[in-house]
């Protein structure tokens, strides 16, 4: 069966809304469709009350014929489309008139060439024209290459994102701080629950914000969406289309510089986005003034925001936000965007929420698990070697980091891509120590392995090429001269140009070398010829690349390092920046005003080699961190700095680590961080030990606290035990219930006590005697019974008794209801026990003593499990119709049903009755007219 697009959905929602008018004025379709053969017959000449059949040659429609063009209030059976517009306009017409919509002849005029659009849409399935096409087609090809580049020999290729790509999950940030760099932490903290990262392109939000750290997979996450996005536009197969269900979003990377400046509007920097793609396909580009409409009936632009935190200030990045802001003011939506950016400080996200007049939603990118690093591994070394040999030198490869210390760090994709390619290339060298290390090495080997004779070749003609163009004996030497001085000197004329683009608003490459004194343009050279000529050498380093607005840097990070290389060159370097960043009166260098990942490359510039220079740095920053007055700043700047594995003097590190943990002046959590920090220190985990046990077992600290240190604790090798006394200790300490941080008996730290005692080995009868106890505990309050339940059920072993505890929770008529339908979903994951929990959830469902929200809940969640979407759309069918029920659930339940397969038809008519319902309150009419348009159309394709 032919799958329908956007135009066909479009034009048989407007026949539904026309319908349920028709039917509330007591008309009926059928009366319709013989008003209007009467009129056909009368304009053929014919009389109009003797039928006309089109067996006969005639003009009569069939009641059925026109019938199929509505939706269907029951079953998956999708609308079909008039082959002939006079014949869809001949009963629309009289449908319009019948309803007081068809006004005076002007407006006739008008909704007849509305409908007439409709149609034509509808005719066309997917609508997308076949400029957008040509575009989708060259950004899935763009979107296909690896970001990174590569150590390009024999041993060491880069292979295609997919083959490599693991997904990453995201969790809502922190609104009260998000200024947390994210790098490697992987601490008990626990975090909001995480979701599969790709679930935020499908959300409903205008704007969204994607935080993550540098190299944390924020562009990397844009590409593939951008790929996977285009794929299923492109897809021709029914099996295609389901596979990569994408929303009504046609996807635009834009780098947030195109967007920068007061005369570039959006639709300007998404056409510049689109030229940029001429070498991925014969015409991608768009003019602008075809992002002023959508781009297909039903569709929006979906704009992918990149490098936000590259822009110079904040006043560039918050006039960019608010520009986003009211680029997606209108309503339906042209665009939807999502920002992504490092963190930000100042409140500077908080633009977006006085533009749009309400909270955007952020969610911080969480970096690569342990299993994930490991995943990841396997799938780089399985391009090259057979699975089995690829998970035995993965499994040694991330032991490896592990010795180095280099698990947390790797643990951001773009540096585990790094030692990846730098294992491959030298496997039996060691690893780098530290960050900068791993950069030094592998820009190194890819500078090295691109002085190959083909690379030399292409210098060489480059410069042959740039003299040849010249007819002056003279002048031929000259240039000649000038450009071997600029070949000569291409590794610091990289970290020149470096420098120069972090701090010159992005100029272009020749004019940011033209400051150098090795790069003059011989007189006699046109500034085009000597330009083209500058950046032929850069490409072929294999440091910089073609970005979509220019040449480049692959990530900001090797910008970073490169410009870090530059403020550090010589000695005389070094003092000069030294003396800016800890000394200098003016802002312009300040170590508290510098992002931390570049922060940490001209640090580990100061400290080597180990000369008096790398000494006053050591001395300034003991002063620093050692000064009451900075203790604010100082203590986040040396937790990131260890985290990010600069190369901080130990030694001290230590010391103000240990003093900032043992003076309690610091927030609980930023203690527990530091300690964290500490045992991560050679030679300082038994100090960082003690100090995390006193940290579990002071009464005066929050429970929060108290329970993630003595988890950070049980992750210490050799401190298994201590920690599981600790952890059994707190699972029923009374201080925890009475924190007052909390308002009631929510023990969900006992909980979280108990779950991180079964993860050790040895200790999981305990934590599981605990966790039945906090589960059938009367007093606490009814999530945390249901969450105690829920992690026993989740060790080996203990399925039976947790599905008992979680059956008695669904039963007892005292639980909240909310809580007994969650306690049932529950029981439906444990193997054996779903057609148990088939039965609770159909009584919830059809009980009606119980809360309206309940029934809806307990109906979803019997659709979302395998064999039941057939009963549970009844449910849900039946819930949303019933005139008993709040509105608001029945508004609910609605859309609930456009996420099983085969019912969305039925739940947009069920929509579209409630939105036009007048029996309802406006709000709740409003609210189904919101979600009808929130409806993940390509997802009913």
């Amino acid at each position: 069966m032919e799958e329908p697009g956007s135009g066909r959905q479009a034009l048989a929602r407007r026949l539904g809304l026309l319908q349920a008018e028709l039917r509330r004025r007591d008309r009926t379709q059928k009366a319709a469709v013989e008003e209007a053969n009467r009129r056909q017959r009368s304009a053929a000449g014919r009389p109009q009350d003797v039928p006309w059949p089109r067996t006969n040659g005639g003009v009569d429609l069939s009641v059925q014929t026109v019938n199929d063009w509505f939706p269907k209030q029951k079953g998956p059976k999708e609308p079909s489309v008039s082959p002939d517009f006079k014949d869809l306009w001949s009963v629309v017409a009289v449908m319009l008139e019948w309803t007081g919509q068809a006004g005076n002849q002007r407006s006739a005029g008008r909704l007849r060439r509305e409908w007439h659009t409709l149609h034509e849409d509808a005719r066309r399935g997917s609508g997308l024209d076949g400029a957008v096409s040509a575009y989708l087609d060259a950004v899935r090809k763009a979107a296909e290459k690896h970001p990174y580049p590569g150590i390009f020999d024999r041993t060491a290729y880069v292979p295609s994102l997919a083959d490599v790509y693991v997904r990453q999950h995201s969790s809502p940030a922190d609104r009260a701080g998000h200024a947390d760099d994210g790098v490697g932490e992987g601490g008990g903290s626990g975090p909001a629950a995480a979701e599969l990262a790709e679930a935020i392109f499908q959300k409903p939000d205008r704007v969204c914000v994607l935080i993550a750290g540098p190299g944390g997979g924020k562009s990397t996450l844009l590409r593939t969406r951008l790929h996977d996005a285009a794929d299923a536009w492109l897809a021709t197969t029914q099996k295609l289309q389901k596979l990569g269900r994408t929303g009504p979003a046609v996807p635009v990377w834009v780098s947030a510089r195109t967007l920068a400046g007061e005369e570039t509007q959006v639709p300007d920097a998404l056409a510049d986005a689109t030229r940029r793609l001429s070498r991925y396909g014969r015409h991608p580009e768009l003019d602008k003034t075809r992002f002023l409409q959508a781009p297909c009936p039903g569709a929006h632009w979906h704009l992918l925001v990149d490098d936000l935190d590259e822009l110079p200030n904040a006043d560039e990045r918050r006039a960019v936000l608010e520009k986003l802001a009211n680029a997606v003011a209108g309503d339906p939506p042209l665009y939807r965007c999502v920002v992504a950016t490092r963190p930000l400080t100042d409140n500077e996200l908080d633009i977006l929420d006085r533009a749009l007049g309400r909270p955007a939603p952020r969610y911080d990118l969480q970096p690569f698990t342990a299993d994930d690093l490991h995943t990841y591994t396997e799938q780089y070394f399985g391009t090259r070697w057979p699975q089995e040999e690829a998970a035995r030198r993965a499994r040694q490869f991330t032991d490896a980091l592990r010795n180095a210390r280099l698990d947390e760090l790797a643990r951001t994709p773009l540096m585990a891509f790094m030692l990846c390619q730098l294992h491959l290339a030298r496997p039996g060298r060691p690893l780098p120590d530290g960050r900068s290390a791993v950069y030094a090495e592998f820009t190194g080997l890819v500078y090295e392995n691109n002085q190959s004779k083909r690379v030399a070749d292409s210098h060489n003609e480059a410069i042959r090429h740039l003299v040849e163009g010249l007819q002056n004996p003279r002048a031929r030497k000259d240039t000649e001269a000038a450009a071997r001085r600029v070949h000569e000197q291409l590794p610091e004329l990289i970290d020149h140009l470096a420098h120069q683009l972090l701090t010159g608003h992005h100029i272009p490459v020749a004019t940011a070398l033209a400051s150098h004194e090795a790069v003059h343009r011989p007189g006699n050279v046109r500034p085009e010829r000597w330009e083209a000529f500058l950046e032929d050498l850069l490409r072929h380093t294999g440091l910089l690349v073609h970005h979509a607005d220019g040449l480049g840097f692959p990530h900001q990070t090797f910008l970073e390092y490169h410009a870090a290389r530059h403020r550090t060159r010589d000695k005389q370097a070094r003092r000069q920046t030294l003396h800016a960043l800890f000394h200098a009166a003016g802002p312009s260098l300040r170590w508290r005003d510098l992002e931390p990942s570049y922060l940490g490359f001209l640090l580990d510039g100061l400290l080597t080699p180990d000369d008096e220079i790398s000494q006053e740095t050591d001395t300034c920053l003991e002063n620093l961190t050692a000064s009451p007055e900075e203790e604010e700043d100082a203590c986040p700047f040396l937790l990131r700095q260890v985290q990010l594995r600069t190369n901080l003097p130990i030694e001290s590190t230590a010391h103000q680590l240990t003093r900032y943990i043992t003076a309690l002046t610091l927030h609980p959590d930023d203690c527990v961080r530091a300690a964290e920090v500490l045992a991560g220190l050679d030679g300082y985990r038994k100090p960082a030990a003690r100090l995390l046990k006193t940290l579990a077992t002071d009464p005066t600290l929050d429970a929060r606290a108290r329970v993630w240190a003595a988890e950070v604790l049980a992750g210490l090798d050799g401190y298994r035990e201590p920690a599981a006394r600790v952890l059994e200790t707190l699972a029923t300490d009374p201080t925890l219930a009475t924190d007052p941080t909390l308002t009631t008996l929510d023990l969900h730290y006992w909980v979280w006590a108990a779950k991180a005692l079964a993860g050790l080995d040895g200790y999981r009868e305990p934590a599981a005697r605990l966790l039945e106890t906090l589960a059938t505990d009367p007093t606490l309050h009814a999530y945390r019974r249901l969450e105690a339940a829920e992690v026993l059920a989740g060790l080996d072993g203990y399925q039976e008794p947790a599905a008992r505890l979680l059956e008695t929770l669904a039963t007892d008529p005292t639980f909240d209801a909310f809580y007994r339908v969650c306690a049932a979903k529950a029981l439906a994951g444990l193997d054996g026990y779903r057609g148990q929990a088939v039965r609770l959830l159909e009584t919830f469902a059809t009980d009606p003593t119980l809360h309206a929200r309940a029934r809806v809940q307990a109906a979803q969640a019997l659709g979302r499990l395998d064999g039941y979407r057939e009963p549970a759309a009844r449910l849900l069918e039946t819930l949303a119709t019933d005139p008993t029920l709040d509105a608001f659930y029945r508004v609910w339940a609605a859309w609930a049903l456009t996420w099983l397969d085969g019912y969305r038809g039925q739940a947009v008519r069920l929509l579209e009755t409630l939105a036009t319902d007048p029996t309802l309150d406006a709000d709740d009419r409003v609210r189904a007219a919101e979600m009808l348009a929130e409806i993940d159309w390509e997802a009913g394709r």
